[in-house]
Parts: C-alpha cells; structure tokens; sequence
C-alpha cells in the first residue's frame, strides 16, 4: 500500500475516532446539548402574617410553639414581584421561560406568582377558573413547583429552609438541557445552592454581596444572578444584575 493510502486511512481513523469519543474527549451529543439558562433571586421584602380573629383584632399565624411563623411579601415585596415580571417581559425573557423554582415558603411562591402567569406557566388558560400549570404541590396549577411540595411552612414537622435545600439542589440538577428556569430562594440557603449546582466561587463581595458579619447570607432583595449551566457542577455567570425597586439594571 502507498505511504499517501496508509495516511489517509490513519486520517480516516481519526475523524471517526474524534467524532465516537474514543480518545476521552466529550462525545458529541453530549457536545451538543443546549446549556441551561437559571435565574437565582432572593425572594422579595417579607413581614409575618396576621389573621383576623375578630373586629379590629388579629394574630399570628404561627406554630403553637411559635417555632415557625407563616412569612408573606410586604408592600414592597409585592411591588418588586411585579416588578420582577415586568422586566422580563420587556426583555422577551418571559415566554422562554421553562421552570419556576421556588421553596414551600409563601414568600418565595408569591415572588414568582406573576412571573408565573406573564410566562403562560401558571395562570388559568383556558378559562374554566382552574390552574393550568403543571405542577403538583401545595398549590398546583399556579405554575411554580415547591419544594418540598406536601408541607406548608408552619405544618407539624414543616421543613425549615435549610431542609429545604437538597431537594432545591436536585430539582435543578434535574432540569433537561436547555431550560430557563428562575430560582426563588432565602438568603441564608442561595449562595450556596449555586456553589453546589453550577460550580460558581460565590465569595467576591462585590457580585455575591454579603450581609455584615456573614460571609454566606445574602445581603440584599435586588440582585439577579443570571448562569449558564453546562453540566452539574459546572456553570458561568453571565449577568449580574442589580435593580431598584422598579427592577431597572443599573448596567443596561
């Protein structure tokens, strides 16, 4: 055989072997799929919820011991919510959205509620006065899936928001390439669910800021965290984008 043909199998060889990984590198459906796009927020401004127990009278909704308090938006946590949705539908960011991600807290629910209907994931579609989202939780339908999804904050043996966390982490490493999803979390549990799902060094003061005299809880309510995720472990920052209350990016 020509010293030419004996080379051009050998290049053969290699094309092929390239293409089918044999030589370690990343296999080329794996190469190709999509990056996920993740949105991390903390949720809105908060205060604990109070009942009417009669007239001008009201109470707490708390566990009996008062280990847990039922926590909902305030004023301002509302005005941000809408805020928030808002500003994704003047990016055209909302109907790509696939995932809406929040814990069992009213407080990271009610910060995607209206997220949840500009996106057509939540909201009643059809008309016929029922949700039409997918997901299956304490609230189903509204378009926001909870974790974890059967105990409501102040139920007997409810999950505080460090419980809440691996099921928050495995929800995300779940979701199939491509989707956009947008995470709703606690100050104390969000720095490090994007360490442990995209790999991210979430130490610099300045784009992970902290509160004083923490070196792990989230400082403030107007930070939005954009990532590429483009394996488990393995992600980018893309944007860091801090808003007022009107939810406009100082760096647009």
């Amino acid at each position: 055989m020509r010293r030419s043909s004996i080379v051009a199998c050998f290049m053969s060889y290699v094309v092929l072997a390239l293409g089918c990984g044999v030589f370690g590198l990343v296999p080329k459906t794996f190469a190709q799929s999509p990056a996920t796009t993740l949105y991390f927020l903390r949720h809105g401004e908060n205060q604990r919820r109070l009942v009417a127990t009669g007239v001008g009278t009201f109470a707490e909704v708390c566990t009996p011991g008062r280990t847990c308090c039922e926590q909902v938006l305030n004023p301002l946590g509302l005005a941000r919510r809408d805020a928030l949705a808002d500003w994704f539908l003047k990016h055209g960011l909302a109907k790509g959205l696939t995932h809406l991600i929040a814990t069992n807290k009213p407080r990271t629910v009610q910060t995607l509620a209206a997220l949840a209907v500009a996106s057509g994931l939540g909201g009643d579609r059809d008309g016929d006065g029922v949700p039409d989202g997918t997901d299956d939780d304490l609230v189903p339908g509204d378009g926001i899936h909870q974790y974890p999804a059967d105990k409501r904050e102040c139920d007997p043996g409810f999950e505080d928001t460090i419980g809440s966390k691996p099921k928050i982490i495995a929800a995300i490493l779940e979701l199939p390439p491509g989707s956009e999803a947008v995470i709703a979390n606690h100050s104390e549990t969000l720095y490090s669910i994007i360490t442990e799902t995209t790999g991210i060094d979430t130490s610099d003061p300045v784009l992970f800021p902290k509160e004083d005299g923490s070196s792990t809880r989230v400082r403030n309510f107007n930070d939005l965290w954009v990532v590429k995720l483009v394996a488990p472990g393995t992600g980018r920052l893309v944007h860091h984008h801090v808003f007022d209350l009107a939810l406009q990016t100082r760096n647009e």
